[in-house]
């Protein structure tokens, strides 16, 4: 019973880590798609550093999910030599120790990508060039534009109406 309880603690957990660190990622990608398109140059270390760490965080989590299943088949294999040996040695799990080394590892690599993250974001969205409290119009305008209406058109009915011209007067010929 309490094995099945630490099992599920660890797959638990395993799941957990697994969901932040994509949420995490998801949304470092998201941020930089929609609010800050246009990242500092100098703050670009931050996100690259942050992208590396959470790369690194999430290979550790499945690395931990394959040494886990790993330290399970050991330790069935050791209990086997125990049941067919009086003197059996009991050996240490190494597959255990892994699982142990990548579950520290994974949470020590999503926090400090976290932190990398954290930085790039505070920093472009304290500097940068879009306001994230006002609505931003562009200055450019693409594709076709219509020209702008005639100030101001006369209506019909004040329309002046034309003035008849005189019919012009011919010189009488001399004689």
């Amino acid at each position: 019973m309490l094995i099945d309880a630490a099992r599920e603690s660890a797959r638990t957990f395993d799941k957990a880590v697994l969901a932040f660190g994509s949420a995490v990622f998801g949304f470092s990608i998201a941020f930089v798609k929609d609010i800050a398109p246009r990242p500092i140059p100098d703050t670009l270390i931050w996100l690259r550093a942050s992208w590396l760490l959470f790369s690194i965080g999430l290979l550790a989590v499945l690395l931990s999910f394959l040494f886990s299943h790993r330290a399970c088949l050991f330790a069935i294999e050791v209990e086997e030599e125990a049941l067919h040996k009086k003197d059996h040695k009991r050996r240490t799990n190494p597959w255990g120790i892994a699982t142990d080394c990548c579950n520290i590892l994974c949470i020590i690599f999503l926090f400090s990508g976290l932190l990398c993250w954290s930085t790039f974001a505070s920093d472009n969205l304290r500097y940068g060039d879009i306001p994230m409290n006002k609505v931003v119009t562009p200055t450019e305008k693409k594709g076709y534009v219509p020209p702008p209406p005639p100030a101001s058109a006369p209506s019909q009915q004040q329309a002046p109406s034309p003035t008849p011209i005189p019919p012009a007067t011919q010189p009488t010929p001399k004689k």
